[in-house]
């Protein structure tokens, strides 16, 4: 199995790779500015993913790439530049070939207990939907759980249910997976102002439950922004962006010991749900010229 990206980064922080360190020759895309294949031990490594490109630390103009290649290993290419002053794309630069990430069963004689996520089957359900685990994806599978721990204890929902989110962040995709609630089916209804408040509405009687999320310390948010915003710059070496990922998955696991009731402020509520739209009758917007739903047209 190919390690994902998350995975790669985690190996990374803990040192679980194979050091190489040796000069190698790379094709390169210049219009895809990415490595093609590299040359090592007499044999051609293709590559057939970019896992990231980060900023190297010898010098500014120095590219860090993290790739995978055709057997599914991980590799990080460096790319150094002789005279980091000069802006010519012609500057003489030279490829190093840093390590490789051991593989799962690479791991297994050290594997390590704190390695694993312990999750519920829903939450494994959020992630393989969502892509990887993240912290946001634990409040909006909590979330779930608890508005239908709370709904189903008061009355009957087999008339469905609709949510209303204030954010877009990852919970949403924890949302929409287990519940079945989404933007298609107008079943979820979104109003980003940034916030973690979910409303669940029973469709029928509209009797609900808000869900505020409380303020969380995790302790490390002078690391966690000082991470984001080298990131977010391009400024992020490997390591970097490694540690990032171990702060994270430290939120993903105190998100996951927090009961329900540290976790959200709780309200129950009753309001009319939301108006679902038929989306059938378009009409031929008179400025641009393409079909607009009626309902969305402006005068």
């Amino acid at each position: 199995m190919p390690l994902k990206r998350e995975e790669t980064l985690r190996s990374i922080d803990k040192k679980e790779v194979e050091f190489i360190q040796r000069r190698v020759k790379v094709d390169y895309n210049n219009r895809l500015q990415s490595p093609l294949s590299f040359f090592y031990q007499n044999r051609k490594h293709n590559v057939t993913g970019l896992l990231g490109t980060f900023r190297g630390d010898l010098s500014p103009r120095d590219i860090t790439y993290l790739v995978m290649t055709q057997d599914e290993d991980v590799y990080l290419l460096y790319l150094h530049f002789h005279d980091p002053s000069s802006q010519s794309c012609l500057s003489p630069c030279y490829w190093i070939l840093g390590f490789r990430v051991l593989r799962a069963e690479e791991l297994m004689f050290f594997f390590r207990e704190e390695r694993k996520m312990l999750v519920n089957m829903e939450l494994k359900r959020a992630t393989d939907f969502h892509g990887h685990l993240c912290p946001d994806l634990v409040i909006g599978c909590k979330a779930y759980e608890l508005a239908m721990k709370t709904l189903c204890h008061r009355e009957n929902l087999d008339g469905g249910f609709i949510v209303i989110a204030e954010n877009t962040t990852s919970a949403i995709d924890a949302i929409q997976c287990l519940s079945g609630c989404t933007l298609g089916n107008q079943r979820l209804k979104i109003h980003d102002f940034g916030k973690h408040k979910y409303t669940f509405l029973n469709s029928r009687t509209g009797l609900g439950v808000q869900l505020s999320l409380r303020e969380q310390g995790f302790g490390d948010e002078p690391q966690h922004i000082e991470l984001e915003e080298k990131v977010e710059k391009g400024e992020a070496m490997v390591e970097d962006v490694a540690y990032l990922r171990r702060l994270l998955d430290a939120r993903v696991k105190m998100l996951l010991s927090l009961g329900y009731d540290e976790l959200f402020e709780t309200v129950i509520t009753t309001r009319k749900p939301p108006r679902t739209e038929t989306f059938t009758d378009f009409a031929r917007c008179h400025i641009c010229g393409d079909p607009v739903l009626k309902s969305k047209l402006v005068n």
